[in-house]
């Protein structure tokens, strides 16, 4: 039944602008929250973790590599896999444990790092076990088993680990797509704004209409705070929708194939010594070595130094594989040395892999730097609210005052006769 009298009426355009005024408060305020905390879970967990288990690929990738330069160098039966290669076991475990901190918890994913943890685990057990058999078939079968087994397509431990980071990006993805972070989510307060400006637009037309004035300010004043916290909030959707667009998106990718590139890098040195010291029997290395060669010329790295560089570490490959692959073996000896082999595939100067990977690696962890200071500091731009968590309810305290304020002084006119 509609009002018949003035301060009914009054009364209930009170109470209709107080229920308009908590619609746009409460839509503001949840919007911003939740897709600030969307964005802070990118930021602090998400993206770290997917990184961790790239660093976990790249650091065995280089474990590998280092263990069996040192059998190709001779050093083995004295150093055994090396302190590079310490060094990198050691990485790959403090990366490992990162990435367990920062996903989900959930049973499938701890199962999985588990897996992952065994078969770290029996990885350096093979290349402690290749150490007893100095430069031996027992040395190189040691060292072949335990790279056949972190390479393994499907069972191995990098397509292991692979499977972990494609869950993380994917989770990632669910994130940069859902309803919080997209400027659907800013729906709701454009309704309840709405429906106070028409309200508003609607009592000052009816208050000119009825008590004769032209203007009722404090309503003006509640009108403006409305517009002011719209543009504001919409404002705010569209920069936390685009910033989360291009760190979730491209942003995640580029520093995911960066990565990748990381490990393509220690993979060509690896595969081509291991082809060295097996003397090309059984698993064919060097085909490994081509694929991560054709990654790193992908023009899709947008890194033209990469590029380059790989174009220098496919030459020297391609001097290597003119080489054969060594004298024949002597007695027990299945390692024998082509002094300029080993030269041009470990040797310390200009113009072999090693080095010209190290100068390709340490280029390409430059631009995972950038990159990953740029991605977040687009997450962190996401996630801040521009005051609004502040400002908004702000506005609407004031908003809901001037309103009330102006309503009742026309109801206190009319009350009083005045």
């Amino acid at each position: 039944m509609m009002p018949r009298t003035t301060p009914q009426r009054l009364r209930v355009l009170a109470m209709l602008l107080v229920s308009a005024v908590l619609l746009v408060a409460a839509a503001s305020w949840t919007r911003v929250a939740q897709a600030g905390q969307d964005a802070d879970n990118l930021r602090e967990r998400r993206l770290p973790a997917v990184l961790a288990l790239e660093q976990v690929a790249e650091a065995l990738t280089e474990a590998d590599r280092a263990a069996v330069g040192q059998l190709a160098s001779g050093a083995f039966p004295l150093t055994g896999p090396g302190t590079d290669y310490q060094d990198a076991v050691k990485t790959a475990g403090q990366a490992l444990a990162d990435a367990r901190e920062r996903m989900d918890g959930s049973d499938r994913a701890l199962s999985r790092l588990r897996a992952v943890d065994g078969l770290i685990i029996e990885f350096t057990g093979l290349v402690g076990m290749a150490q007893s058999g100095r430069e031996g078939p027992q040395a190189v079968a040691g060292i072949a088993y335990a790279s056949e087994l972190l390479h393994a397509p499907d069972t191995g431990i990098l397509a292991r680990v692979a499977e972990l980071r494609d869950t993380e990006l994917a989770a990632i993805r669910d994130t940069r797509d859902g309803y919080w972070t997209s400027t659907v989510a800013a729906v709701p307060l454009a309704v309840g704004a709405v429906a106070a400006l028409l309200l508003l637009v609607g009592t000052l037309w009816y208050l000119r209409r009825r008590f004769r004035r032209h203007l009722n300010l404090p309503l003006v004043l509640a009108l403006a705070a409305l517009l002011a916290l719209a543009v504001w909030d919409l404002s705010n959707a569209a920069r936390t929708r685009d910033r989360i667009d291009t760190a979730a998106g491209p942003g995640v990718t580029r520093l995911a194939e960066l990565w990748q590139a990381r490990t393509a890098v220690q993979r060509v040195v690896g595969a081509e010594s291991l082809a060295l010291v097996t003397r090309g029997v059984g698993v064919d290395h060097r085909a490994a070595a081509d694929v991560a060669l054709r990654e790193l010329a992908d023009p899709a790295l947008p890194e033209a130094t990469v590029r380059t560089r790989a174009a220098e570490m496919a030459g020297i490959v391609a001097q290597l594989r003119g080489r054969g692959f060594g004298p024949e073996p002597d007695g027990i000896d299945l390692t024998p040395r082509d002094e300029r082999s080993v030269q041009l595939l470990i040797g310390g100067g200009t113009g072999t892999l090693t080095v010209v990977a190290a100068a390709a690696d340490n280029g390409i962890a430059d631009a995972i730097a950038a990159a990953r200071l740029d991605t977040e500091r687009r997450l962190a731009e996401a996630a801040d609210d521009e005051g609004l968590g502040l400002g908004g309810p702000l506005l609407c305290t004031g908003m809901l005052a001037a309103g009330l304020w102006g309503l009742w002084r026309r109801y206190d006119e009319y009350r009083t006769g005045g």
